[in-house]
């Protein structure tokens, strides 16, 4: 090996352990954070579907604990181990879907426990955590709860200039009902017909109940013509 080659080798000695000092704890600090980044998304991923199982354990929980033949009540013991699924759910699980569904159900719960206030309650934290898809189904459980304690206006205000979707027949429904509870028969008999039109169901128990309410509010021949002549008919 001649002179000149080792001192080349030298240099380039050198020159490495330059560029370590200088560069060396960027290198394995970018080298940390590529793989921290890779094992730390698998991580992740394997943590969310970790909690999404739990969560869906203690929501299957609750159902099963909430679950009573017909005409039987929760005991209190059985109310306070749903309580408690539902508030570990919304405290620990708060992004997950299953800590909405824990919120219905306790608000479907308390609505049989005639405790509307809680109800409601549990149906504005579903609301605040929900998807647009589920916030649909959220506002009308929350509006005909509204429309229980006597809040009409109330509840006909949650369901108004809101674009329901496919769910349009159970909202324009659910008009009909308010319309119904403020004597407003015409009104109701407008909205029943259109949530009839409106359905995508036209044969099941649901569709027979709801021709069944605008047959009790068909106006009479001439009732029709009335409305006719006054001008509230196009």
């Amino acid at each position: 090996m001649s002179v000149a080659e080792h001192l080349s080798e030298d240099e380039q000695l050198e020159s490495l352990k330059k560029w370590w000092r200088d560069y060396g704890v960027i290198t394995i600090a970018i080298i940390t954070i590529s793989v921290g980044g890779y094992f730390g998304s698998i991580f992740y991923k394997e943590n969310k579907q970790e909690q999404s199982e739990t969560a869906s354990s203690k929501y299957q929980d609750m159902m099963e604990i909430s679950l009573v033949s017909s005409g039987q009540k929760l005991g209190a013991t059985q109310y306070g181990l749903v309580e408690n699924l539902a508030s570990e759910l919304k405290g620990s699980f708060e992004n997950s879907q299953y800590a909405n569904y824990a919120a219905l159900l306790m608000a479907k719960l308390y609505v049989e426990k005639n405790d509307l206030d809680a109800a409601i309650q549990e149906l504005n934290w579903a609301l605040d955590h929900s998807d647009e898809s589920l916030g649909l189904i959220v506002k009308l459980r929350l509006a005909r709860v509204e429309a229980s304690r006597g809040n009409i206006d109330l509840a006909q205000s949650i369901i108004s200039d809101v674009n329901p979707k496919t769910m349009a027949s159970a909202y324009s429904e659910a008009q009909g009902d308010f319309h119904m509870l403020k004597k407003d028969i015409i009104a109701a008999y407008d909205s029943y017909l259109l949530a009839l039109v409106q359905s995508q169901d036209h044969d099941s128990p649901h569709i027979r109940a709801l021709k069944l309410k605008l047959n009790q509010v068909t106006p009479l021949p001439n009732q029709k013509q009335d409305k006719k002549l006054s001008g509230e008919e196009n």
